[in-house]
């Protein structure tokens, strides 16, 4: 039985998964999220960059925060 199963599994690959065969933007995807040049940030320069930027998108969040509310007060007053 052994030698049958030996006989069967040769060894080749059919489809190898190396990426090579995805396309870029997959590629990117798939690839670790640090690269090996990335610069050592402190504990304090990573707050600071974190910090910035959530205050960058704060504006952002709080125009649809008051894009529901008004579309919230609307829909009240319309079934009112």
């Amino acid at each position: 039985m052994s030698k049958k199963k030996d006989d069967w599994d040769d060894g080749r690959t059919i489809a190898p998964m190396t990426g090579d065969e995805l396309p870029g933007y997959r590629r990117a995807f798939l690839s670790p999220t640090t690269p090996k040049d990335a610069p050592d940030l402190t504990k304090k320069e990573r707050r600071a960059m974190t910090r910035a930027f959530f205050l960058a998108m704060l504006p952002r969040f709080l125009i649809i925060i008051a894009s529901f509310s008004i579309t919230a007060l609307l829909l009240w007053l319309w079934l009112k």
